[in-house]
């Protein structure tokens, strides 16, 4: 969807995801959007950065740690689970030349454990014709097992949150984006077995509709998904996380994933969650019409908070 690509490359650097997508807007607004705390918040997860190389980067991506923006109590309690880099190159585009923004994550699993740094780059790249085109390149310098269940378990993602900017910044190039993190309490399932049950709670079930994964398997890209008081389209669909384009509660899209959960590595492969992720489209507090990269916003109220997101993913997980 979008043209979005996405792919593994495996070479004598190591190994990286590397996804490309093209969208319709001049290179300095999709800068904004890979380059700023308020870009990075409106298409991935909460982002705080210092626009500079040296500058910290921190990305919030636990769905169950509190809204860091909400004070400095829910900022603390949210630092402990989020990710910290550095930035290493930070060069806007500039007439011809493509901009580049990339930094490095080095306890990207965890403080003191030894693994090589994690490097995530983005290249901003005008397309001749008033668009840009973007590269995201993911991973880090080593190969074996590591690697190969690492980055390349992250593709999907990486594809499915560049669908989400590539969405906006097609539609609704213009609007401000409010986002709502919630997720469920542990049940005890696999996350297969999770995944399926909330589908088939979600999306009601069409014979020969939608596309296939590698193994064969029908997905669901393009079926209407609706529980509730919400409902919208697939947009896309990977082993246990949805994309889908919104036409109620609110005008948007939703990220819907289940995830392992537990205390312990050995609960995490008996136990799951349901989280989700809400980009709601909001008008711009003085905006003046143009298109948005850093589109996040503050001081506007989403639609549904995070508890009430919570109370309907309940719903499709409860008997």
């Amino acid at each position: 969807m979008y043209g979005v690509t996405a792919g593994i490359e495996a070479t004598d650097d190591g190994r990286h995801v590397v996804c490309s997508v093209p969208l319709p807007v001049a290179p300095g607004v999709v800068w904004d959007a890979v380059s700023t705390g308020e870009g990075i918040s409106s298409w991935f997860v909460p982002c705080a950065l210092e626009p500079q190389v040296g500058g910290r980067i921190v990305q919030f991506a636990d769905p169950g740690a509190p809204d860091p923006t909400t004070g400095p109590e829910a900022a603390a309690e949210a630092m402990l689970t989020a990710t910290v880099g550095e930035i290493t190159v930070f060069s806007p585009p500039a007439g011809t030349a493509p901009g580049e923004f990339t930094f490095e994550e080095r306890d990207w699993m965890g403080e003191g454990i030894p693994v090589p740094p994690w490097t995530t780059s983005c290249e901003v790249a005008d397309d001749g014709e008033g668009g840009t085109v973007l590269t995201l390149r993911s991973g880090f310098a080593s190969g074996g097992q590591l690697a190969e269940e690492s980055v390349d378990g992250s593709v999907s993602g990486w594809a499915q949150s560049l669908t989400v900017l590539a969405h906006r910044l097609t539609h609704r190039p213009a609007d401000g984006v409010v986002t709502v993190h919630a997720a469920t309490d542990p049940v005890r399932s696999s996350v297969p077995d999770l995944w399926s049950r909330v589908l088939g709670r979600l999306v009601a079930p069409a014979a020969g509709v939608g596309g296939a994964h590698g193994n064969g398997e029908a997905t669901r890209s393009a079926e209407v998904a609706r529980s509730g008081e919400v409902g919208g389209i697939v947009a896309t669909e990977s082993e246990a996380s949805a994309l889908i384009v919104l036409s109620a509660p609110v005008d948007g899209v939703i990220e819907l994933y289940v995830f392992p959960a537990g205390d312990t590595p050995e609960d995490a492969t008996s136990s799951a969650a349901v989280a989700v992720r809400a980009y709601e489209y909001v008008d711009v507090p003085g905006g003046s019409g143009a298109p948005l990269g850093a589109a996040a916003v503050d001081g506007v109220e989403p639609t549904w908070d995070s508890e009430r997101w919570r109370g309907w993913l309940e719903g499709l997980v409860t008997d």
